[in-house]
């Protein structure tokens, strides 16, 4: 039984140094396949060019505020105790305030940041989020004035609207109409025009 047990230990040990290859043979290899994930191509979202496109991150014209930010000044006119902050006027209601229009005549002693500088004519003029000024006399202030036929600016205060009148559009912003036009860069642009008659 010892000497069977030897012999057949020996022919194992033979088998595996004359015959290395038929034993490698009848291994199985398995082949890990690699994972390859691919990443979702993502393209980058643009807000859509609209009117209001300069001015998307602001309030909208008529919104109802609980407070404003700190830095708000306030500017009494016509019995109404308005609030201006960032070149957004303000006009309470209730407890609260009100995205409004800012009063024609009314004076601030600085413009804000981002503000256009107009040449209408022989006058300049200067615009912010709708609301155009003229420097004072002085040019210590600047006065809310109305729109001026032929000021041209790159924007409006979201919370206009759209009407057609003898087959053209135009941008209607309170009680100025603008009319959209396309310059060099192929931008729009708005116009102020005289308020369109319909045939």
């Amino acid at each position: 039984m010892k000497q069977l047990l030897i012999s057949y230990c020996l022919a194992v040990l033979v088998s595996l140094f004359v015959f290395p290859e038929s034993l490698n043979a009848q291994r199985t290899v398995v082949k890990r396949s690699k994972v390859v994930r691919k990443r979702a191509h993502v393209r980058p979202v643009r807000a859509r060019r609209v009117a209001h496109y300069r001015y998307r991150t602001l309030p909208r014209w008529g919104r109802t505020v609980r407070t404003i930010g700190a830095g708000a000044i306030g500017i009494r006119f016509g019995g109404i105790g308005y609030r201006f902050h960032k070149g957004i006027w303000y006009r309470p209601k209730g407890k609260r305030f009100i995205v409004a229009r800012a009063p024609f005549g009314a004076r601030v002693g600085m413009l804000p940041v981002g503000h256009l500088k107009l040449a209408v004519g022989p006058n300049t003029y200067f615009y912010y989020y709708g609301t155009y000024y003229s420097p004072t006399i002085d040019s210590k202030e600047y006065q809310v004035v109305e729109a001026p036929i032929g000021a041209e600016v790159d924007a409006l205060p979201e919370g206009y609207t759209i009407v057609k009148i003898n087959d053209k559009a135009y941008y209607k912003f309170e009680d100025a109409y603008y009319e959209p036009q396309m310059d060099s860069a192929n931008t729009e642009r708005y116009v102020v025009v005289a308020s369109p008659i319909a045939n």
